[in-house]
């Protein structure tokens, strides 16, 4: 009798472990929100970065706006990349990681923490997420 009852426990145990998990859960939050239109500013220097679609712009106070483009992102659940090609063919690289983010400058809450590396420079670090729509301003009566 102990014999079979070890014999059935073996065999359910090797049927069992073969199956799928009937529901694996969501996918990873993050991944879905790359989609959408992406702003990332950072102070430190002052910068500012618009993500549309495959079209990059790069803003920074006296110096001229760089567009840059890539074809796609490279996404894990906490990050995602891009390696753009800037008009004169060198490439920025931009990273948005899974982290929320708040500028210190302002009550802001970011949903991720955003990198950009140019060539032949610092890192410019700060905060990105969905475009964030202008305060309305309260009336005076």
């Amino acid at each position: 009798m102990r014999r079979l009852i070890l014999l059935t426990a073996f065999a359910l145990a090797a049927c069992g472990g073969s199956e799928e998990p009937s529901n694996p859960g969501p996918a990873p939050d993050v991944a879905m929100n790359f989609g959408q239109p992406i702003d990332a500013r950072g102070t430190d220097p002052a910068w500012g970065l618009t993500i549309r679609g495959v079209q990059f712009t790069l803003s920074r106070p006296n110096q001229p706006d760089i567009v840059a483009t890539a074809p796609g992102a490279v996404i894990t659940p906490s990050q995602a990349s891009w390696t753009a090609s800037m008009p004169d063919g060198r490439a920025m690289k931009i990273s948005l990681y899974a982290s929320p983010c708040s500028d210190g400058g302002e009550d802001a809450k970011y949903t991720f923490s955003a990198e950009v590396v140019l060539p032949d420079s610092s890192p410019l670090i700060g905060c990105g997420g969905p475009p964030v729509a202008p305060r309305a301003v309260a009336a005076k009566h």
